[in-house]
């Protein structure tokens, strides 16, 4: 059985590198992505969507959860982190490294409290695939994963960096250990896009 991580649609603020509010909404590009990975995943053996409750997750995983008509949960541990009185600011007029393990955002969650929310997410998500028969699909944002792939499955930054963490990109992970991974970052669902701003723009 999988759980299956996958990243919200494309945002303005993502093209725009904006640090992104909680009510950002998916940009037209990112409600075809979210439709996109609809059709691709409409006959998937899913039975339950974890969702984060930001407002770009949720539209991602509407037609999804449209298509399976399946149980869909909110919550707010899969939120993205939190950069505090940051957010709605472009990347360039921040003068802070806000993205340096060190630093902690006013208002905002740092590092180290972001790591052990994620942990505690991951931990709901296991918890949950156990009690579920068929896979779980779970909707959240790109630092989280990325948090997943350093501080669970031990990848350095550069091996992360690769991964591109692109919007709706789908990983696959086994409901047990040892951790197996059949898809990951996979974005096979937009290849008929041509479009070169559907790629990650920006990473919150």
């Amino acid at each position: 059985m999988t759980v299956y991580w996958v990243r919200h649609g494309q945002t303005d603020s993502n093209r725009e590198r904006v640090v992104q509010t909680p009510d950002t909404p998916l940009s037209s590009l990112g409600h075809q992505q979210a439709q996109l990975l609809a059709n691709a995943y409409k006959n998937a053996d899913i039975g339950l969507i974890l969702c984060s409750d930001h407002m770009r997750t949720q539209q991602t995983a509407a037609p999804l959860h449209e298509a399976l008509n399946c149980q869909i949960e909110y919550t707010e541990l899969l939120q993205e982190r939190s950069f505090g009185s940051l957010r709605g600011q472009p990347y360039d007029s921040i003068q802070e490294d806000f993205f340096a393990k060190d630093y902690h955002p006013p208002q905002g969650e740092s590092h180290p409290q972001f790591v052990k929310r994620v942990f505690d997410a991951w931990d709901l998500v296991l918890n949950k695939s156990t009690k579920t028969q068929s896979d779980v699909l779970v909707m959240t944002h790109g630092l989280v994963l990325r948090v997943i792939f350093a501080e669970i499955f031990g990848l350095k930054e550069t091996e992360i960096q690769r991964l591109g963490f692109e919007n709706t990109c789908v990983t696959s992970i086994s409901k047990t250990s040892p951790w197996q991974t059949r898809l990951l970052c996979n974005v096979d669902h937009l290849d008929c896009l041509s479009d070169p701003e559907s790629v990650e723009q920006g990473a919150v």
